[in-house]
């Protein structure tokens, strides 16, 4: 982690969960202000819910959308674990099966993780 956000709470908490917090401030061309706003609006993304809601609902097809569109996401915020978990789910349901619930509920636990860290250090 670059020494310049050392003192950042939120970037320091992000990074020693894995997160890619130079490389999606790289993407973020530098600017903490607007990375960490679209970390606050992760919270607000709907696509975990509702991959969840289609995998209950026993539909590969509208889960593999939603796990596609949050592997999107978490790869752009550099959230790797999350990300690390998502990927072979995404494989699994773009093939039209459902993924273990190993899987998802590992992708649970990341979740759950990141989700906790923003509410937890979150700071303007």
């Amino acid at each position: 982690m670059k020494e310049e956000y050392k003192n950042d709470k939120f970037l320091v908490a992000l990074d020693a969960a894995g997160a890619d917090v130079d490389g999606a401030l790289n993407r973020f061309m530098g600017k903490t202000s607007l990375y960490k706003k679209f970390m606050k609006k992760f919270l607000e993304d709907r696509s975990y819910p509702d991959m969840l809601e289609s995998l209950a609902g026993h539909d590969p097809e509208e889960a593999f959308r939603q796990a596609h569109t949050l592997k999107g996401v978490a790869g752009n915020l550099g959230i790797n674990n999350l990300l690390a978990v998502l990927v072979p789910m995404v494989e699994v349901l773009r093939a039209g099966k459902e993924p273990s619930e190993e899987q998802v509920s590992a992708c649970k636990v990341e979740y759950g993780k990141i989700v906790d860290i923003i509410e937890k250090n979150w700071n303007e």
